[in-house]
């Protein structure tokens, strides 16, 4: 088979990090889907799925990866809290499961990947620095001794990676299957094609909410209401605990972390601390569109001249840079690594020379002045620069160690009380270790405390009135040891309960009665948008030009005011309109860019290709989900603990 990579090293880790990752087209908003049910009990293996094992090395290789790719996207941002935030192991073991079961489909499908289809993906793959083939040199295969050496050098072997390579094309295999099988029909492409294109420019002007006096709601009013309009006060399940929590804040004090621990943690993952090439540098954008392309890039020009005749940067920065984030700052965007920029700034940032005025630089944010202040090569940072950090982790860490272990012991002793009462538990508090009770909750409120946890929650939702749970659950504040106190079932609460809502819904859509009134009282038939925002005293906005689909600058996306502008010919008035929360709006609309049929033509083809690729991935999604839902699935929860994820 494939004997050998290039033997130039350049460049080589990293892109190795991107051909390994397998078909990440897949990404879900709930990684944790189906995550929640026990702890595998095989300690070999990292997760359960049904007949689908994934072993403990086979995850913590792939996570080793996820932390690379990581690190070398966000550079010293990324750190081992971030990961934990990010919940990175559970995501990691997530996706192995998820591609498992798109690999099981693919099967199903009877879709085969051949040596040669292998062959010819492998020696295809490109070094994106210089565009040539990273296993061909001189037009020929690259020889046996570098491929082992180079993959030696990256923990793989060539059957491994291999494999993972076939597994890359089957799954791409797959998603071809899907788009090719799904229809987009012109309609969708139009659709799509004039939300992309076809724009609006209006004016509008905006009635805040008109307040005031009011007339009392008496109760017989707010029940006849509460009576029409039962489903916004429906209620779900609801539920009430207690819980003792031991605090990782409170045992951290306690915690002592030696010169020695942070030498000895530094010197084991030194490499982790490597920095690439950075450039700090500064800005000075005049954004650009169509319209105002030209004088922007005069603008810029300008900038340019005057700068090099010795103009202070900063101070042109801010009074005249559109870049609303670094303008305050004189345009200083900090340092920054390859990769965080868009292509051509970050191209003229670290090919200019220190204090050189550089562009104007076209993007598509607009034209860019750039000064680069100080350059920075490859390095590793030394202990004395991250020593802080690394004490701060170290602490932390087995802070959180010590809140498990004495947590254990209090679920512990928690199981041998049997049935306890409130008072038994409130004595278990003590050092560290704080006694607490929530609000009634439903499945997706977030306690007081502790913010939203689906491990909590879930917990919560599987006790039983009275009963304590057998383990702790992880918490962003410590370990909880929690108690089921009370359930409320679900259903229309009594009008008592949900009176004081009740009255502050009649009382805005009272409001909100008179705000539109106050308008049309404006909007007489020979009414101008100059005329009414004098009369009521209002200011006329006039924000960038939007699409179909929102939002309005300044406006949000509220649909029926979008409806109104592209269904209003130039000129016309549409109005009053209701916003939510916001008050009422008459919107002038002074321009809507044609639809151009030309331009449709020429991109109807790759509109179509995009939405196809769309409703695949949706029907993808929906396989995965279908498929994990008739699966018990396990996470090897101590497992996940020790990767620094959650064990609950």
């Amino acid at each position: 088979m494939l004997k050998a990579l290039r033997e130039n090293f350049k460049h080589l880790q990293w892109i190795l990090w991107a051909v390994i990752v397998v078909f990440v087209i897949f990404v879900f908003a709930d990684w944790g889907m189906g995550s929640q049910r026990g702890g595998a009990g095989d300690a070999a293996l990292a997760a359960k799925a049904g007949d689908i094992r994934i072993t403990t090395a086979e995850f913590q290789r792939e996570y080793a990866f996820a932390e690379d790719r990581y690190r070398q996207a966000y550079g010293k941002n990324f750190s081992p809290e971030l990961a934990r935030a990010m919940n990175l192991p559970e995501q990691v073991l997530n996706s192995l499961i998820d591609r498992r079961l798109f690999r099981e489909e693919a099967e199903r499908l009877h879709l085969k990947v051949t040596d040669d289809e292998l062959t010819q993906h492998v020696l295809g793959i490109k070094d994106p620095q210089s565009g040539n083939a990273l296993f061909v040199k001189d037009g020929a295969f690259v020889g046996d001794a570098a491929y082992r050496r180079i993959l030696a050098a990256n923990h793989l072997v060539p059957q491994g990676f291999e494999e993972q390579q076939r597994e890359q094309i089957l799954l791409e295999k797959l998603n071809r299957f899907f788009t090719e099988s799904v229809v987009v029909s012109d309609d969708e492409v139009k659709s799509e094609f004039e939300k992309r294109n076809v724009k609006a420019k209006v004016a509008w002007v905006l009635l805040p909410v008109v307040s005031g006096a009011q007339a009392p709601v008496s109760d017989m009013e707010a029940e006849a209401f509460f009576k029409t309009n039962p489903t916004p006060y429906m209620q779900p399940e609801k539920r009430k605990a207690k819980y003792l929590l031991v605090e990782t804040a409170k045992i951290r004090p306690s915690i002592q972390v030696s010169d020695a621990d942070v030498a000895a943690d530094y010197s084991s993952s030194a490499e982790s601390y490597r920095k690439g090439e950075e450039v700090h540098a500064r800005h000075i954008l005049y954004k650009a569109e169509a319209t105002n392309d030209a004088s922007q890039k005069a603008k810029a020009e300008a900038a340019v001249r005057r700068l090099k005749g010795g103009a202070d940067f900063a101070a042109l920065a801010k009074a005249e840079s559109d870049d609303p984030g670094s303008k305050a700052n004189g345009g200083d965007l900090g340092s920054f690594p390859r990769g965080r920029m868009v292509k051509e700034f970050e191209e003229a940032a670290f090919s200019a020379k220190e204090k050189e005025i550089v562009g104007p630089v076209k993007s598509s944010f607009g034209y860019h002045v750039i000064q680069v202040l100080e350059k920075t090569g490859e390095r590793v940072q030394p202990l004395f620069e991250v020593s802080a950090g690394i004490r701060a982790r170290l602490q932390e860490d087995r802070a959180k160690d010590e809140a498990k272990r004495l947590a254990a012991g209090l679920a512990e002793k928690v199981a041998k009380m049997g049935k306890l009462s409130d008072d038994d538990l409130r004595k278990l508090a003590g050092s560290g270790v704080t006694f607490n009770e929530t609000e009634l909750l439903s499945r997706t409120d977030a306690p007081q405390g502790i913010g939203f946890n689906p491990q909590f929650s879930e917990k919560l939702f599987s006790l039983k009135e009275g009963e304590a749970a057998a383990t702790p659950i992880s918490t962003a504040r410590g370990e909880a040891i929690v108690k089921l106190v009370e359930i409320k079932k679900p259903g229309l609460p009594a009008f008592a309960e949900v009176k004081a809502r009740v009255v502050a819904n009649i009382q805005r859509k009272r409001q909100d009665e008179a705000t539109l009134a106050s308008l049309r009282q404006a909007m007489t038939a020979d009414a101008t948008l100059e005329g009414i925002a004098t009369k009521l005293n209002l200011k006329i906005e006039t924000p960038d030009a939007f699409g179909k689909g929102g939002p309005i600058p300044g406006l949000g996306a509220p649909k029926a005011v979008l409806d109104a502008v592209f269904a209003a010919k130039p000129g016309e008035l549409k109005g009053p309109i209701a916003v939510a929360e916001r008050g009422a709006v008459v919107v002038r609309v002074d321009s809507v860019t044609p639809f151009e049929t030309a331009a449709f033509e020429k991109e109807k083809d790759t509109l179509k290709e995009s939405l196809r690729g769309q409703k695949s991935n949706r029907l993808l999604q929906a396989l995965v989900q279908k498929k994990r839902s008739d699966l018990k699935i396990e996470l090897n929860r101590e497992l996940l603990s020790r990767m620094g994820g959650s064990k609950a």
